[in-house]
């Protein structure tokens, strides 16, 4: 989940982002649907993500506004919902039972 500024990337150029006409939304959407995640990195002083795609698609996030960056990983395996997220400037990982 990215709740702010996010880009999804192709192999040489950005096919759209958080702030392009939403027209191109849904061709990127389409072709990240159908792709699976193949890495997550982390990059920056405040951690943003790197989500590598099957199809050489990257879906980033960057926050353009006051505070952490706005992301979170979901893992919802074996009856445990854990999440990844930044606060304070620092990776935290949280757990529920589910």
């Amino acid at each position: 989940m990215i709740e702010w500024s996010w880009r999804i990337e192709g192999r040489r150029s950005i096919l759209c982002g958080s702030w392009s006409n939403e027209n191109k939304w849904l061709t990127a959407f389409r072709l990240a649907r159908n792709a699976t995640v193949t890495n997550a990195s982390l990059f920056g002083r405040l951690p943003e993500i790197d989500l590598c795609l099957s199809n050489d698609m990257h879906v980033v996030s960057f926050m353009t506004t006051g505070g952490n960056p706005s992301w979170v990983l979901f893992d919802r395996r074996g009856g445990v919902t854990r999440w990844l997220s930044v606060r304070r400037g620092v990776l935290r990982v949280e757990t529920a039972k589910t």
